[in-house]
């Protein structure tokens, strides 16, 4: 089973900051939503509850806790356990996407076949990191040039990277 992982970045790791995402770009805001329009995004309790409006509209929510039965089940918001959780996706025929937070990210990498990352270049600070070790086993395949934000001017540019073949 293939997923997609997309995350938001400093070029020092930064990821969150208080469970929320320590900087505001809403050009990013409106990329990411246009990537995971339509499909699964997956991620665990602390980013669900960081979500302001509750479940991400127009898309299957997966909420990965270690209690699942402590909660409500709706028509687009499913909470499950990383047992359950690919049983839970067999059942659909959409991308999948990881949208954090760094447990989850390090939880499923092995299992995401592309990174959609967009890097922020600030020095911003955060409780939140993340390394995913590229090099060795992603290739880069597309990034765009380094774009300024309208709304305070933050650097930023989205990279895509493909998971290299076992045989690389």
């Amino acid at each position: 089973m293939d997923f997609e992982l997309i995350v938001a970045v400093t070029h020092r790791g930064v990821i969150g900051k208080n469970n929320k995402i320590p900087w505001y770009i809403p050009e990013d805001l409106k990329h990411f939503k246009k990537i995971t329009l339509n499909s699964i995004v997956v991620m665990g309790r602390k980013t669900f509850e960081s979500l302001p409006n509750g479940p991400l509209p127009n898309r299957m929510n997966i909420v990965l806790t270690r209690t699942p039965n402590n909660a409500n089940n709706i028509d687009n918001l499913i909470f499950t356990n990383i047992d359950n959780l690919f049983t839970i996706i067999k059942q659909y025929h959409n991308r999948v996407f990881v949208i954090g937070g760094s447990e989850i990210y390090l939880l499923l990498l092995s299992y995401c076949k592309v990174i959609h990352m967009t890097l922020v270049y600030e020095d911003i600070d955060g409780d939140s990191k993340l390394s995913i070790p590229l090099e060795s086993n992603y290739e880069k395949i597309d990034e765009s040039e380094i774009m300024y934000s309208k709304n305070n001017n933050h650097r930023y540019q989205y990279v895509t990277y493909s998971k290299l073949s076992d045989g690389a």
